[in-house]
């Protein structure tokens, strides 16, 4: 058995696993489930990521974050922030 919201935060397995670090490698999550319970759509999920946030650099190379602390949703198991300002140029 584990705990959904300590999933992916198992310092064994990420150096740092409270922070975000998006050009972690290897990444062994479990975003998408695992074994016999994985995502069936994992991949496509994956693809459509990497197209939206890389036409997302393209088109605004100097996007910036407008705040540095993030208000978080108060659930019991998922962290998820409210929301995400960002200025577009």
């Amino acid at each position: 058995r584990w705990i959904i919201s300590s999933a992916n935060r198992d310092p064994e397995k990420f150096e740092n696993p409270d922070t975000m670090d998006i050009t972690r490698w290897p990444n062994p999550h479990v975003a998408f489930g695992a074994g016999i319970h994985h995502c069936l759509g994992a991949t496509i999920a994956r693809v459509e990521g990497q197209e939206v946030f890389g036409a997302l650099a393209e088109r605004y190379p100097n996007m910036e974050l407008k705040q540095n602390d993030m208000e978080y949703q108060a659930s019991i198991t998922f962290r998820s922030i409210k929301n995400l300002p960002v200025a577009l140029s």
